[in-house]
């Protein structure tokens, strides 16, 4: 049974202590959490506490020193390992963008933006552990043996979805450990802070038919063929299938490409061109005689024909194999180049995938009334100007009031105002 007691709605994020961080984690469980401090050189510091046990440790100093870190599942014994694991408690994922130079403001918005266009539930939590950020989705009672492989499926999947965002691979395990709210970073020697998204826990069902949708259904004779990686020949993850094709579909757009091609490219590779041309058709059904009149015409085309014995020979090569290529080999061994492939349907590098499915997404956007992220940034600067200029009226309409009764009027933190000050000092 969890138990919480704030009622936080889903659109008004709140900022939360250490205690209440715990406690919406671990709610009413009777199990072990562990707290964990790193101590430099020194031996870090460990203790594994029962059910609420574990939240009055936080009163104690040095609790809320450098570097202290809280356990996401619960355990059965005071050691924290995988085997001991009795309660999945959540989901989540670690992201570093500050390697990718992505300040945190900016993986924020683009976590929003996954949110508005449901490429991600909303998360419960959100941890601003100091240059990075650390997400959690809080799950209803999950027991680690009858769940486990379920559970490492959707955190894979929500590894995947975030890796844009630089996604811990690491921080997928049912060990991990994440920043206290209240705590210090060493690395930046900021307060990490914690956000309050959502109130009620996900079901296992919701999350999982949300992470891990069912496959589209196809007839027992017509056979599925995963569209492969363009980056490489490696067979693609069952979980991670993006677009499903049947193989006569994906045959076809093949021939209609290679006919583009032909059209577009200004050296064509003529004997390669033929022969994959060939293996489609084949894969579509034809026999020997119609490939071999479409393969005629289509010579017929090229600047300078290619000798019937080669139109044979490719009808015959693939009478002998049944070859299968994935997109990678075709544009390889046709030397297609971004601006090609970009006028092509099927035959597409994965960056041309992922450049045709952003701006699926921004015409998605767009239609559900979400500003441009420019906009949205002129706005937050706008706002921050405004209170700006009501800072510097108030210091100089009334000199006597504090930081926090200034806080209070302009609805920001205290520090905030420190923070403003400076700026309005900077600037005279």
């Amino acid at each position: 049974m969890y138990h919480v007691t704030h009622n936080c709605f889903d659109t008004n994020p709140h900022a939360i202590s250490a205690i209440d961080l715990l406690q919406f984690v671990h709610g009413d469980n009777e199990r072990f959490a562990q707290l964990f401090q790193l101590r430099g050189e020194q031996q870090p510091k460990m203790v594994s506490k029962k059910g609420k046990a574990i939240y009055y440790e936080i009163p104690q100093s040095e609790w809320l020193g450098e570097d202290v870190y809280f356990s996401l599942n619960t355990f059965k014994s005071y050691h924290r390992r995988s085997h001991d694991c009795v309660r999945l408690n959540a989901l989540y994922t670690d992201l570093d963008c500050y390697k990718l130079e992505i300040d945190v403001n900016e993986a924020r918005y683009q976590i929003d933006e996954m949110i508005a266009n449901e490429e991600i539930l909303t998360p419960n939590i959100i941890i601003y552990s100091g240059r990075g950020l650390q997400l959690i989705w809080l799950m209803e009672f999950m027991a680690y043996k009858p769940y486990l492989k379920l559970w490492l499926r959707m955190q894979e999947e929500i590894y995947k979805r975030f890796r844009h965002l630089n996604s811990d691979s690491k921080a997928k395990s049912v060990t991990q450990i994440f920043r206290l709210a209240g705590s210090i970073s060493s690395r930046t020697s900021g307060v990490v802070r914690a956000e309050y998204l959502r109130d009620a826990r996900y079901s296992i069902g919701e999350m999982k038919e949300f992470l891990l949708p069912e496959l589209p259904s196809v007839k027992k004779d017509e056979k599925v063929v995963v569209l492969p990686s363009a980056e490489d020949d490696k067979k693609p993850e069952k979980n991670g299938v993006n677009h499903v094709l049947t193989e006569y579909s994906l045959n076809q757009a093949r021939l209609k490409d290679f006919e583009k091609l032909f059209e577009i490219q200004p050296v064509v590779n003529r004997k390669t061109l033929l022969f994959n041309y060939a293996i489609c058709a084949k894969a579509l059904g034809m026999d020997d005689k119609l490939i071999e009149r479409n393969l005629q015409i289509f010579n017929s085309k090229f600047y300078e024909p290619l000798p019937e014995s080669r139109v044979r020979g490719a009808i015959h090569s693939v009478n002998q194999v049944a070859y299968k290529k994935t997109n990678a080999t075709l544009i390889a061994e046709l030397s297609i180049t971004l601006e090609e492939q970009r006028q092509l349907t099927t035959i597409i590098s994965k960056q041309v995938k992922k450049e045709r499915e952003q701006k699926r997404k921004e015409a998605q956007r767009r239609e559900k009334g979400v500003r441009p992220k420019e906009e949205y940034q002129a706005d937050r600067k706008q706002v921050a100007n405004d209170r700006l200029i009501a800072l510097s009226r108030l210091m100089l309409e009334q000199p006597h009031l504090k930081n926090t009764e200034l806080a209070e009027l302009l609805s920001v933190h205290p520090r905030t105002i420190s923070r403003m000050k400076c700026q309005l000092k900077n600037e005279t």
